[in-house]
């Protein structure tokens, strides 16, 4: 059987980013004898997956930003160079501009797919991106969606009712997450914390991630119990108005700051409770980790419901930071950890049984 070939579309290959977190996961786990991935971008930044994805017998092509005048002509090199099934796009917002000239080059299929349920974080990208996708519809042949919610906010919710739209869940490989409890005393151990109760948190300082509201909440976790110590992971713009609330509240002593790591799934197993108070997200891949490790954990309202996967709890960012604080004390229990592997297998979050599927949606549409 011929391999193929599909493109993904995306800002960054960037390790810091969620979307590729997702794309590189199905990547590693689909037959490549069979499929093969390629990746354009327009985002040249530090750390990504460029290695691994060539190791894997990818390509990648760095391309003029849109609207820069030079984008259309390389971006249709590059299709007319190789033989794509599909070109499957994760910014959306550009879908108006990239289906027509991959119509106009062969490429059957255009699959645009929703990792979100808002447009931006910003006011006025907001505003242009729900403009750019008014006709996004009309320009793709295949809707894909990371969640029901996800997919309502970008398609409709006629489009999700009626099947339209495929729900591509943010799977991970559970094998790697599952609780070792070697693992979390050593890791424990490293950091100091053999003999407290760890809150953790794992995302970019970003205003979706709402740090500060973290800050705040921790803030009432530890004055009510003294032995808690905050953990936490990522990097991005906001971090140094995180670290002013951080030192504004006096609460540095007690909160371990990581940056970035290769390590998350040795960290979750050092924590207590996780903690997610997104001012929104699609489906957000650190929550199906951390329960994954048997992690209790507790998260925004504003999050889609499909993430409560197992030992959960959703709260409304209009209640207190106290109300959370006893919400997440109330989530602690002293060394237990449940095995949440047959749970998220059977809501569809095993990689090894989803990238299966996503490996038969691309070949028929070679049909």
């Amino acid at each position: 059987m011929d391999q193929i070939r599909v493109l993904h579309f995306v800002s960054s290959l960037s390790k810091s980013s969620g979307v590729m977190s997702v794309i590189m996961n199905y990547y590693r786990h689909i037959n490549r004898e069979k499929i093969q991935f390629d990746f354009a971008f327009f985002k040249d930044i530090d750390n990504t997956y460029e290695e691994e994805i060539k190791n894997y017998g990818g390509k990648v092509f760095l391309i003029p930003k849109p609207p820069n005048k030079s984008f259309k002509e390389r971006f249709a090199e590059i299709l007319v160079q190789n033989k794509y099934i599909a070109l499957h796009i994760h910014e959306v917002y550009l879908t108006f501009l990239l289906a027509p000239i991959a119509k106009k080059n062969g490429i059957p299929n255009i699959i645009t797919h929703s990792h979100t349920t808002m447009y931006s974080d910003k006011l006025i990208s907001s505003i242009r991106n729900r403009i750019l996708c008014l006709r996004l519809k009309k320009h793709a042949t295949h809707y894909f969606a990371c969640s029901k919610a996800a997919g309502e906010f970008l398609y409709g919710k006629k489009s999700l009712n009626s099947g339209s739209v495929v729900i591509i869940n943010n799977a991970i490989d559970l094998q790697k997450y599952k609780f070792n409890q070697s693992v979390r005393d050593i890791v424990r151990r490293e950091l100091g914390l053999q003999n407290n109760f760890v809150v953790g948190h794992i995302g970019r300082f970003n205003k979706q991630k709402n740090h500060i509201f973290l800050i705040e909440i921790f803030d009432k976790i530890r004055r009510k119990n003294p032995r808690a110590k905050l953990l936490l992971v990522g990097e991005g713009p906001l971090f140094e108005q995180v670290k002013e609330k951080i030192n504004q509240l006096d609460v540095s002593e007690d909160i371990i700051l990581l940056g970035k790591r290769n390590d998350v799934p040795a960290l979750l197993q050092a924590m207590d409770v996780f903690i997610l108070p997104s001012l929104f997200e699609g489906l957000p891949v650190v929550a199906v980790e951390a329960q994954a490790s048997g992690l209790p954990i507790v998260m925004s309202s504003n999050i889609t419901m499909e993430v409560g996967l197992h030992n959960y709890k959703f709260i409304s960012l209009n209640e207190t930071p106290e109300h959370w604080a006893d919400e997440v004390l109330k989530m602690y229990k002293v060394n237990a950890r449940d095995d949440a592997s047959d749970i998220l297998v059977k809501y569809g979050f095993d990689i090894n049984v989803e990238a299966n599927k996503l490996e038969k949606l691309y070949m028929d549409m070679k049909k």
